[in-house]
């Protein structure tokens, strides 16, 4: 490549990260292509080895240049960054937490302000006081904010006065060679491995309280006492523990509970697959990415109407509001009892899950990098 005309510093150390994680190896396997189609060179913040644990192929960290960046998340080292940030026409930080002394020059993205939205489950005065303080500095100093969703976009508008002007959503994309339809075969293999039965009510997701799945537990307690549904739940995204918040209630129900372990990457297309049902209760999203790996794997989709879903699924799923246990279990039964209904937005969920790649992200995140380059050169 030529003398770049950018040069762009980008903080990978979140790599192994859930949601974040997904984001740093989903815009970094699709941004050499294009950053070097328009002359940018970009450098990755943090561990090559985690990035190459992380599965990102050899061909794609090959692009990238390196320097090692170790800064605990949330720390003070991490807020003075590193001096060879000053090297770089832009950073890009796919979290609020930037390092304050190059702040001018770092475009971060903001997944969600959960601990704002939902204080009853993030009641750390010291987490509200550093946000408080890190949100005030991005609104009056970063050179620009990309957003997963509008949803976060108008949060961030609501909650701290961000300006519109100054944001940008940019979604988060789906791996499509991981997500996908799975043959019988491998899906009866993978019950079987597991101890699961013919399709079982899944959810997917870490095991914090906003993800609601209290809620879920007690309305499937009542179908299953009654003989309403012998449903098996399955919860995955919990490392094979049952989250604390849930022993209490499922107490007594463990044989209609199965918790997974970690599983390896290409299984988890195998798990969507193998579902019945998604039953996606969380409370707050910023853009949630089960419901979409799911679809893309063609199990029907009975998502929360909260936050950020409707924007991000569309007509392509089934609703019930996450504080409405009566309605939410009338829903689950039609999508029970009447599997023509559960699979009539098929089609649907399958041109749904097509706006959600990694090259558009990619794309549109050197658009940004080009933009904040033009500005500055205005100025």
């Amino acid at each position: 490549m030529e003398s770049p005309i950018l040069k762009i510093g980008y903080d990978a150390r979140m790599i192994a990260h859930s949601g974040i994680g997904m984001r740093i190896r989903g815009i970094l396997s699709e941004l050499p292509k294009i950053a070097e189609k328009n002359g940018i060179e970009i450098t990755v913040l943090g561990s090559r080895e985690k990035l190459e644990a992380s599965g990102l192929d050899s061909s794609i960290l090959s692009f990238y240049k390196f320097i090692p960046y170790d800064a605990p998340v949330y720390s003070l080292r991490e807020m003075w960054g590193i001096s060879e940030m000053r090297e770089f026409d832009i950073l890009d930080i796919p979290h609020f937490n930037a390092p304050l002394r190059y702040l001018e020059k770092c475009i971060v993205t903001i997944h969600d302000i959960i601990p704002f939205r939902l204080k009853q489950f993030h009641s750390s005065p010291a987490k509200q006081i550093y946000m408080h303080l890190v949100f005030s500095l991005l609104r009056s100093g970063a050179a620009r904010i990309i957003t997963v969703s509008d949803f976060t976009a108008k949060d961030l508008e609501e909650v701290f006065g961000f300006s519109p002007s100054t944001m940008r959503t940019v979604y988060n994309g789906i791996d499509f060679g991981l997500f996908h339809p799975r043959p019988a075969k491998e899906i009866q293999a993978f019950r079987r491995k597991y101890g699961l039965e013919q399709n079982y009510l899944l959810s997917v997701g870490i095991g914090k309280e906003h993800k609601n799945l209290g809620f879920v537990l007690n309305v499937l307690k009542g179908l299953w006492s009654l003989g309403k549904t012998e449903r098996q739940w399955v919860i995955a995204g919990a490392d094979g523990k049952l989250p604390e918040y849930l022993k209490a209630d499922a107490s007594g129900w463990e044989d209609k509970i199965r918790i997974l372990p970690r599983l390896e990457p290409e299984e988890l297309s195998v798990l969507y697959s193998s579902a019945g049902l998604l039953l996606f209760p969380s409370l707050y999203e910023g853009f949630g990415f089960p419901p979409l790996e799911a679809q893309a794997c063609g199990c029907p989709v009975f998502s929360s109407d909260s936050s950020a879903m409707p924007e991000i699924l569309g007509k392509s799923a089934f609703y019930f509001s996450p504080m409405d246990r009566d309605g939410f279990e009338s829903g689950l039964l039609e999508l029970l009892h009447k599997p023509k209904i559960a699979t009539s937005k098929k089609r649907l969920a399958t041109s749904n899950v097509k706006k959600y790649d990694w090259k558009i992200s990619a794309k549109k995140t050197v658009e940004e990098y080009l933009l904040l380059a033009r500005k500055k050169k205005r100025l």
